[in-house]
């Protein structure tokens, strides 16, 4: 085959893709349109094309996600009203695709269901949150909120008749309300369903509603009274409804009535039956349904159905999105659609020129298309999911088809009817028919291969018309082909060989006759997807998951060549032009078109998103049809002879328009040469005519241009701008921006990426002008004059012109040039805050003045007394370097040209305004923190110019302050300024302000330096009232505890821990807004001053709870606070000391600790000598003791007598009481002792509490 026959292009030439994949579905008035819901878009199908036309809400890349939840026609038939995920209905003008209105729903939650009224003024809208409401489309405004329905709002409807106008509504709640639309009241409620209600029909011409739901039972209503007149089993879920009148029932229904309602059902058994409502019969029920039935029950089959009385046909909707047409009258199938096909596995051409196509989806059913109007036949007979079609050259009307089923079937096409039926089928495998083959000369026998690893040999009988599923289809041969699943099989066009493919990376060729095994292809890297055989060479293809196609020799099996383009798994490949092309596909979605000579990809085509599982082509291979995973068709156009004939043609007109060039150039008609060149895209062309033009008068170019076409001028200002990168031809360019620049100032030429043009011109058309404003300089005497009357810009522009004006070098000095010049300096200041961390912000202007008698114009432009300036004057003039010194990030004034103003007065005296907002470092000092002073400093130094060149001096009135500035935790207490000079010497560091380290470079000299210094005192009212004060009242009510009895351990413990805790996190408060720092802080001291009082106050408890639980008196020589505390803190000490006093006493009679009986002497002792036992364990019982006399005549002599375990009484005496007496001792109960230090505590704390705050008070105002 010649170069000249090989396919090179090919363009798409229809795509059907899926228009309904669930939701809502509407007819147009007049049958013409359908309206489908297909995800959160709307599909428009012509009923006529079987194709959609149009779709509404198309979401782009760039913009938000905002679907459609549901919609609803307007009965005009131009406007379609939808509700997307935003909250907004949308009213569009479908026709155009135009958004005409747009406003918010106002439900809580999505919409469900839209209805409109019959005239499309009222609108009623059910949301998930079960409430309805009605809309006034001419205002579209919401006049009434219907509340009832409990739930998701499942059917809308309006009814009206000469009576009344009412909206029906029905949700979750199982009851179906009537409300009127003119008041807005409850005006019926219908129960009797006890499952959701799916449909309403209204009687034309009566109060009758039918309802169905999905509690298997039809009932009828009579709206007037609200009352059910008959209840209708019928035994499934039904899922829609419409009423037949009389006259349009199907004709073959003989007996109907006048007053007969008659409605038409579909539900879970996939068929459509029609009831008379008033007897309660069934009718007709459908006998030739294509909807099979709900696998389970309860489960659906039917979803919609839908009536149009100006057609008098209705159509059903599946579960599986296929949509059936049928006529009324005859109950005749008259089109089938299809709304969604899943992925499409396997596709294959039959009938006569190609007529037909057959569709293999993830679905039970083949779908046929009849090319011409895409009109769809459902074959049904498999039970599950469809993997591969076959047809043959031999028997165009011949169809194979194998399932997941097991089963293999034979269809043929009847040539008259066009409709297709199944003559055949068997089930021989044990697992999924992956793929079949039939023969290619004569169809004698097929293939198959399945996931059981068998490849199998079936025959076919002659006279295939004659058979009417009787066909008996037999197994001539089995062999097991492969270890893993085959994914492929095909048959030579000799019917020879048999290739098989498989998951275990090899190819097998294979003798039809007996399935001997020829050979074994190696070679591919994983899973090969698909075979084929060349129809001209004895060559095999094989694609692989591996991204590969092999080419393979039949005599030699070996690889003839790898083409490798593909990203992902190829799945399928065809030869086109007898055997020298490939087309393929992957699982990247495209195709590749392969030249098999030179193994070039010549084209790639790109319409799917996901896997292209297969392709098709036609017996003339004007046409491939590819097919995948994202349910799209798409006919692909063989174009190459029309790309070849108008690139022939192209080309002769183009040789035309050069000769008509080169004589316009030849005449020198310029103007119709230029628009030739711009046409034809010749820049250098253009280039030559626009410097043959240039050479006459600027007007005659402009005029020029202004006749060119708006895309004329748009190519050549491309032109202009490459020019102007060539400083040879940046003359020509300049012209033709100059000419141009006007009308896209005025607007006249506007262009698409017009700013990026320009902004690829402007740097190079700078660099022009700076050279060519050099090369005048650079010419002796050539400085421009002065003229007579210049604006503030001009003049200030020859002032500064390069001939007169360095402005890299400083002023002369005011009396001397060699002096240096003096820059007077003032601020204001606006703002200082954020005083924390060594660091503050400050807001400020500075003034810089300073005469530069370069720039004097007293003589020159006498009318003008100044000129004012900003970032234009900054650049044109000298202006001083300055720098801030204690800035965290120093910056050097002067080179931002933001806030900048500048004036220069006839003298020469030029004022530099710049705003500076800085952040600067300070060294805070917080030894008396909260009550600190400090004084931050704001330091300003030359950067270029030491003290020999320019001095930094302080203008009268230097500082002034913003007459709202305002500091909340600081006051200004006050500022001042001064000036010095800093002195560096080459590579070396230098100390400067708040020991900061900079390293300068070899900048050495004594520089200029001036400051101000802010002296800032703290507001302490924060502190006092927040901290001090609150923290002494902490204090003050530790004390409370020592007002508390003694053994009160609860309320004790409990009031000092809260104190101590209240004031831990009081204080956290405000240290952890500090820096660390190593040094103590007068908020540290108070801190530990006030945590000592409250340990303090805890210590003091515990040591009076211990000596308070003590059993044993303390004997003490005197009763004062030496003894006392003393005699508490080692009282062993103290009784030994009392021992040993007593030691000459007449110890020989016993005596008892406790004296119930004997004692006689009671009033001789005070209440103050008590004895607690503390010698015995309270669980023991203490033996009798015999008390004698003793020789203390205070004592009498006692009789025996014997105690118990019981605590005696506070007023019994002992022996060791008297005996302290004697010696001059006295004793205290530790009760007494506790309550002693108690009483001494009330008075110690406070005091020693004042005094510590005069000390620290006194410690802050030093």
């Amino acid at each position: 085959m010649s170069k000249a026959n090989l396919k090179e292009a090919f363009e798409v030439e229809s795509k059907y893709e899926a228009f309904y994949t669930g939701g809502n579905i509407q007819w147009s008035a007049n049958a013409e349109y359908l309206f489908c819901q297909k995800g959160g878009t709307v599909s428009i199908l012509s009923m006529s094309k079987g194709s959609v036309i149009s779709s509404l809400c198309i979401i782009e890349a760039d913009q938000l996600e905002d679907t459609i939840n549901c919609f609803a026609l307007c009965n005009e038939d131009t406007g379609i009203i939808t509700h997307h995920k935003s909250g907004l209905f949308k009213l569009w003008d479908w026709k155009t695709n135009k958004l005409m209105k747009l406003w918010k729903s106002i439900h809580k939650g999505p919409v469900m269901q839209i209805t409109l009224s019959n005239n499309s003024i009222l609108m009623a809208s059910g949301g998930s949150d079960g409430s309805v409401r009605l809309w006034n489309l001419q205002h579209h405004a919401c006049t009434h909120n219907f509340k009832g329905i409990q739930g998701v709002v499942s059917v809308l409807e309006f009814y009206s008749n000469s009576e009344t106008s009412l909206l029906f509504g029905a949700g979750d709640n199982t009851k179906i309300y009537g409300w009127d639309i003119t008041t807005g009241q409850e005006k019926v409620i219908l129960s009797g369903h006890f499952s959701k209600v799916t449909s309403l029909s209204f009687h034309e011409n009566g109060n009758y509603l039918v309802s169905s739901g999905r509690d298997r039972v039809l009932i009828l209503w009579d709206i007037s009274t609200g009352t059910s007149i008959r209840v209708l089993p019928v035994y499934e879920g039904i899922e829609g409804t419409f009423m037949i009148s009389a006259k349009c029932l199907p004709v073959f229904i003989t007996s109907r009535k006048s007053d007969g309602i008659y409605v038409a059902s579909a539900g879970e058994k996939g068929v459509v039956k029609i009831w008379e409502m008033k007897t309660g019969k069934q009718i007709y029920v459908q006998d030739d349904s294509l909807v099979p039935p709900s696998k389970e029950e309860g489960g659906l089959s039917i979803t919609h159905l839908l009536y149009n009385s100006i057609s008098n046909i209705f159509a059903v909707v599946s579960v599986d999105h296929n949509i059936i047409v049928h006529s009324m009258e005859l109950f005749e199938c008259k089109k089938q659609l299809v709304g969604y096909s899943d992925e499409i596995l396997d596709v294959a051409y039959l009938g006569d020129n190609d007529s037909h196509i057959a569709l293999a989806t993830n679905s039970c059913d083949i779908k046929l298309y009849e090319i011409a109007s895409m009109n769809c036949q459902l074959l049904c007979g498999h039970t599950d999911s469809i993997l591969a079609l076959a047809t043959t050259l031999a028997n165009v009307n011949l169809l194979l088809s194998s399932a997941k089923d097991n089963s293999v079937r034979v269809w043929l096409l009847d040539k008259d009817t066009m409709r297709m039926s199944c003559i055949g089928h068997a089930v021989r495998h044990t697992a999924s028919i992956s793929s079949i083959a039939i023969s290619q000369m004569l169809p004698k026998f097929f293939t198959t291969v399945a996931q059981d690893s068998c490849l199998k040999l079936w025959e076919l009988p002659n006279n295939l018309e004659s058979h009417n599923q009787d066909l008996s289809l037999n197994v001539r041969h089995t062999t097991l082909a492969h270890q893993k699943d085959i994914n492929c099989v095909t048959i030579s066009p000799n019917d020879k060989l048999i290739a098989t493919a498989s998951q275990d990376k090899t190819a097998k060729l294979w003798y039809a006759e007996n399935l001997q095994l020829v050979g074994v292809l190696h070679g591919h890297r994983r899973g090969v997807w698909c075979v084929r055989f060349s129809p001209i060479d004895q060559v095999l293809l094989t694609t692989s998951a591996d991204c590969t196609m092999k080419l393979w020799s039949l005599t030699e099996l070996n690889c003839l060549k790898t083409f490798e383009g593909h990203e992902s798994s190829v799945l399928r490949g065809e030869f086109l032009s007898r055997g020298m092309q490939l087309i393929t596909s992957g699982g990247d979605g495209l195709l590749k078109l392969w030249n098999i000579k030179t193994s070039e990809c010549i084209s790639t085509l790109n319409q799917h998103e996901s896997h292209v599982w297969t392709l098709a082509v036609t017996k003339d291979q004007k046409h491939i049809i590819s097919g995948g995973s994202d349910s799209l068709l798409v006919i692909w156009r063989d174009v190459t002879e029309e790309r070849k004939a108008q690139d022939a043609s192209e080309k002769a007109q183009f040789v035309l328009e050069e000769q008509r060039l080169a004589n316009l150039l030849k005449a020198e008609e310029l103007q119709a040469a230029l628009k030739l060149a711009l046409k034809l895209q010749r820049p250098l062309q253009v280039l030559k005519i626009i410097e043959a033009i240039s050479k006459k008068t600027n007007n005659e170019f402009t005029e020029v241009i202004k006749e060119l076409k708006p895309n004329h001028k748009e190519t050549l200002l491309k032109c202009a701008v490459t020019w102007n990168m060539n400083s040879r031809n940046s003359l020509a360019a300049q012209v033709v921006i100059n000419a141009l620049i006007t009308e896209i100032g005025t607007q006249e030429l506007q262009t698409p990426n017009l700013s990026s043009t320009l902004e690829v011109m402007m740097p190079y058309t700078d660099r022009h002008f700076k050279r060519l404003t050099k090369l005048l300089q650079d010419l002796p005497g050539n400085c421009p004059s002065f003229g007579s009357s210049m604006t503030q810009t001009e003049l200030l522009q020859e002032l500064a012109n390069e001939c007169r004006y360095d402005k890299m070098v400083r002023p002369p000095g005011v009396i001397n040039e060699t002096d240096p010049i003096r820059i007077y300096t003032k601020a204001f200041i606006y703002t200082i805050r954020n005083i924390i961390l060594q660091r503050f912000d400050v807001h400020l202007m500075m003034q810089f003045r300073y005469l530069d008698k370069r720039l004097k114009f007293t003589d020159i432009a006498p009318y003008l007394t100044q000129i004012y300036g900003g970032q234009n004057a900054h650049k044109l003039i000298w202006t001083p370097t300055v720098y801030v010194a204690n800035e965290r990030t120093s910056a050097v004034m002067g080179n931002g040209v933001k806030d900048l103003l500048i004036s220069i007065s006839s003298h020469g005296m030029v004022i530099l305004n710049t705003r500076l907002e800085t952040t600067l470092n300070c060294g805070l000092r917080l030894e008396k923190f909260p009550f600190d002073v400090q004084e931050c400093p704001l330091v300003f130094e030359s950067w270029t110019h030491n003290v020999n060149e320019m001095v930094l001096d302080w203008d009268e009135d230097p500082i002034v302050i913003a007459d709202n500035l305002y500091l909340t935790e600081y006051k200004l207490m006050d500022m001042w300024v001064n000036r010095s000079g800093i002195t560096y010497t080459p590579s070396q560091y230098h100390y400067g302000h708040f020991g900061l380290m900079f390293f300068y470079r070899s900048v050495a000299g004594n520089f200029s330096s001036i400051n101000i210094t802010f002296k800032l005192a703290r507001e302490m009212g924060f502190f006092m009232m927040d901290y001090y004060i609150p923290s002494i009242l902490i204090v003050v009510i530790s004390w409370v505890s020592f007002w508390l009895h003694q053994d009160a351990s609860a309320p004790r413990i409990v009031l000092g821990t809260n104190t101590i805790l209240a004031f831990m996190t009081l204080a956290s408060k405000v240290e952890n807004s500090l820096p660390k720092v190593s040094y103590i802080k007068a908020s540290e001291i108070w801190f530990l001053g006030c945590t000592i009082f409250l340990f303090a106050a805890m210590v003091e408890f515990a040591f009076v709870n211990t000596i308070y639980r003590r059993k044993k008196n303390v004997p003490l020589k005197k009763v004062n606070s030496k003894y006392i505390l003393k005699s508490t803190l080692t009282p062993r000490l103290a009784r030994k000391q009392f021992q040993k006093n007593t030691t000459g006493l007449e110890r020989s009679r016993s005596w008892s600790s406790l004296d119930n009986a004997s004692t006689n002497n009671e009033q001789d002792f005070t209440s103050q000598n008590y004895l607690t036992v503390h010698s015995f364990p309270s669980a023991l019982n203490i033996p009798s003791v015999t008390i004698q006399e003793d020789k203390d005549p205070n004592y009498s002599v006692g009789s025996t007598t014997t105690i118990d375990s019981t605590p005696p009484p506070a007023k019994s005496f002992t022996r060791r009481s008297t005996l302290a007496k004697l010696h001059n001792f006295t004793t205290m109960t530790p009760q007494q002792i506790a309550q002693w230090i108690d009483k001494r505590s009330r008075i110690v704390f406070p005091i020693s509490f004042i005094i510590f705050n005069i000390l620290y008070w006194s410690f802050i105002w030093i």
